[in-house]
């Protein structure tokens, strides 16, 4: 795949497609992955497509949203952004893990998920990201955290004097990083939507829960997976983000697949004078690689 194979996005109509078909393949794919025996398989590949589909057009609204944001400066358009793309994503996620789709809810601030189990009561619980949580802590280490920006948005945001080879922004995993001052502010809505790139992939993640379980039980460590499991959720979508980001660089930054997708989500023409300086960054080329 290069990014001439995937086209840019030039409509909603585009987009709104992408999205629900990466949320259909996602559901369908790890739906069959979880099946339990005795489920009949053209069911099961069906419920995951179509919850799939439901979650990623609720991901696709919530980039719309986000492009709100970036045309008003209004802030009130963020925070019912995020709600919905968490929704959305733990859609695509209950698809994926072969679950009604009400099942569970999650929503993700930096590397901490906040999940709500439906059937067990409501139940409330914690986790960690660790793929989010390396980022967040590089970040932390060599820019100034925003408070004021993270709490505004409901995702990290921090502030550095200079990136390298004059970027506005980046958005390693679901942190964003931007450059303090007006340009800073500006490349803010673009950054956004690639934390939600990021977010959207999530049901990838359910494609290992069969696996681990089989791998720690034949290696007699039931107990410390399931105590590892209630501290973390694996956020396997990290990798596969990267790889493909790679993957469709390969015809050159400019035509991105994923940096298309985030202009036109944060097209304006402020945005865009600053967004055609910024040079390529790979998400792979983070705090794991560097």
């Amino acid at each position: 795949m290069n990014s001439s194979e995937i086209k840019a996005q030039n409509s909603d109509l585009e987009s709104g497609i992408f999205n629900v078909g990466v949320g259909s393949v996602l559901g369908g794919i790890g739906a069959i992955i979880n099946k339990e025996p005795g489920e009949k398989f053209g069911n099961t590949l069906l419920k995951g497509m179509g919850q799939g589909a439901l979650g990623g057009y609720l991901v696709f609204e919530s980039e719309r949203l986000i492009r709100q944001f970036s045309r008003s400066g209004d802030y009130a358009y963020v925070w019912p952004s995020k709600i919905v793309n968490s929704a959305g994503t733990s859609i695509i996620e209950n698809a994926a893990a072969n679950r009604d789709f009400w099942a569970r809810w999650h929503m993700n601030i930096g590397f901490n998920r906040i999940e709500v189990n439906t059937k067990e009561n409501f139940k409330l619980s914690y986790r960690i990201l660790p793929f989010s949580l390396v980022e967040t802590v590089f970040a932390a280490t060599s820019s100034e955290f925003d408070l004021k920006t993270s709490a505004k948005v409901g995702t990290f945001v921090f502030r550095q004097e200079y990136i390298e080879g004059g970027s506005a922004g980046y958005a390693p995993a679901n942190v964003v990083v931007l450059l303090k001052g007006f340009r800073g502010d500006m490349a803010l809505p673009h950054e956004l939507i690639h934390t939600y790139q990021y977010e959207r992939t999530s049901g990838f993640n359910k494609f290992f829960t069969k696996a681990e379980k089989s791998i720690s039980s034949k290696l007699g460590m039931t107990e410390i997976y399931s105590l590892y499991n209630k501290v973390f959720y694996n956020d396997y979508n990290y990798i596969l983000n990267g790889i493909l980001y790679v993957m469709a660089d390969t015809n050159g930054h400019a035509n991105n697949f994923f940096e298309d997708e985030a202009r036109y989500f944060s097209r304006h023409s402020r945005t865009m004078r600053i967004r055609v300086v910024t040079p390529p960054y790979f998400p792979l080329n983070s705090s794991l690689s560097r």
